[in-house]
């Protein structure tokens, strides 16, 4: 009899005493895949309002649709909310996200997730409501750079990239921070601040390095940063599912509409959205064998 109202006290220390309702997410252990597929005809979709919402819309939905999927999008604004909704089954894909992001959120939180194809994708830039161009800025400049850690990261390797400060050749680039830098002859002074108030913090900073995606909806066109990276396969955008259903033939249907000549026909067109993103190797190596 004790030892069960031990339990019941625990339960209750865990549960009611502090308010909070534990929940139980998905882990990638419990997940076997199998080769069985099902034939899942209502998607959910998981987006971001912005560019990338705007490929699924304009260039993968559409060949969903012929093939007689029924849509429904959800949007977000808030950058962990569309894994967790996955994982939790609320959606059944996401599209917002690059492929570090990803493996960063899901093996901190221990989540089932999985990429199955990159999309086109904006790369981040040098910003300035200040200076025209790199050799214009000034000792003392104020940059605001992104909060969470990935991104940030990537903005600082992208500052060094444009000659504006220097890290240690064997430091990781995946994991610096400001206190890593060892030389910064401008003596740059820097802000971190949320992703989506890059663009805003150009009134009060002299430099911001922003998301192409959170630049163009800010207003911003990536013709007017200083400075633009080079992406490499760990900063495209994907489109992620849970890791339970790679075997599903929704994913093989996702996966060739992104191989699809119609997808392509409204990525490279001049004249469209999608024209001046940074494009995939798998996309320009197909591109390239059948002479486009």
């Amino acid at each position: 009899m004790k030892r069960y109202l031990l339990i019941i006290l625990l339960t209750l220390l865990l549960t009611g005493c502090s308010g909070r309702q534990i929940v139980d997410m998905p882990v990638v252990s419990n997940y076997e895949i199998t080769a069985e597929s099902y034939k899942n005809m209502h998607l959910r979709v998981g987006l971001v309002p912005g560019a990338y919402a705007e490929i699924f819309t304009a260039a993968i939905q559409p060949s969903l649709e012929e093939l007689g999927y029924i849509i429904e999008i959800i949007y977000y604004d808030n950058y962990q909310l569309p894994n967790i909704s996955l994982a939790r089954g609320l959606i059944d894909l996401n599209i917002y996200q690059h492929y570090k992001s990803l493996n960063s959120f899901k093996f901190e939180n221990d989540l089932a997730l999985s990429a199955i194809a990159e999309i086109p994708t904006l790369p981040m830039g040098i910003f300035s409501s200040v200076y025209k161009s790199i050799d214009d800025i000034e000792t003392n400049a104020v940059v605001s750079v992104p909060m969470d850690y990935t991104n940030r990261a990537r903005a600082l390797a992208l500052l060094e990239d444009a000659r504006l400060i220097t890290f240690d050749k064997y430091d990781d680039k995946n994991t610096i921070t400001e206190t890593d830098i060892v030389d910064n002859p401008l003596n740059l002074r820097f802000n971190t601040i949320r992703a989506e108030n890059l663009v805003r913090s150009l009134s009060i900073c002299e430099l911001s390095v922003i998301d192409g995606s959170y630049a163009i909806n800010g207003g911003l066109s990536l013709s007017d940063a200083l400075y633009t990276e080079e992406l490499d396969a760990d900063h495209l955008i994907v489109i992620a599912v849970r890791t339970e259903d790679l075997s599903s033939e929704f994913v093989r249907d996702i996966i060739d509409v992104v191989h699809s000549d119609k997808y392509m026909q409204a990525i490279i067109n001049p004249d469209g959205t999608f024209a001046n993103f940074q494009r995939p190797r798998s996309f320009i190596e197909t591109l390239n064998r059948e002479g486009r």
